[in-house]
């Protein structure tokens, strides 16, 4: 952790503790989100080589104060066969708000089977990735003193190609269309 960081951490991590207690929670997550609501019930397995399911994301993958904010590599089993094009949002369910946090949303073409180190980040996307913010990737960055976060990356395969240059809007126009789900959790704590 750079010098800067250090002392942020130690001015804010007693904020942290205190509200410990609080985390919006996996009930508000997007996924259960109605629009996202599976038609069909097919499964899609996410893993990664950066990370284990359910294990810390090393600080390479860590929000700018922690770490080099590269996204982790994803790969994906096949969806099904009608995808028309497949969404990717990255949360923090442990935040101290309402609402998990967005790290990440964006339409990758249905061809693809896996994203390399990077190619989620702004500057370095790849072909077949469309970033519905600006910001690209946005590695972890749990608020020192909170507790251990989750952060959970979800793939939905539509069956249709969503409407909408935000997240919001292609939320919106895939509405009846999920027809596949796959997540995968990584921690990380402040």
């Amino acid at each position: 952790m750079n010098p800067l960081a250090t002392i942020v951490a130690m001015l804010i991590t007693p904020v942290g503790v205190a509200l410990r207690g609080r985390r919006a929670g996996s009930e508000r997550s997007i996924a259960r989100r109605s629009e996202l609501a599976r038609t069909e019930w097919s499964a899609i397995e996410l893993t990664s080589t950066s990370f284990r399911p359910d294990g810390p994301i090393p600080l390479r993958h860590a929000g700018r104060w922690y770490g080099d904010n590269v996204s982790p590599q994803l790969a994906w089993t096949r969806p099904p066969v009608k995808t028309k094009a497949l969404l990717v949002v990255v949360e923090d369910i442990d935040v101290p708000m309402k609402d998990p946090i967005i790290h990440l949303a964006a339409m990758l073409d249905p061809t693809l089977r896996t994203v390399s180190e990077g190619e989620l980040n702004r500057r370095k996307t790849a072909p077949g990735v469309r970033l519905l913010d600006p910001r690209g990737y946005q590695g972890p960055a749990a608020l020192p003193g909170h507790g251990e976060h989750h952060y959970v990356f979800h793939l939905f395969a539509l069956d249709v190609v969503p409407k909408g240059d935000t997240l919001s809007r292609a939320i919106e126009s895939s509405a009846g269309h999920v027809i596949a789900h796959g997540e995968l959790t990584g921690t990380f704590r402040g």
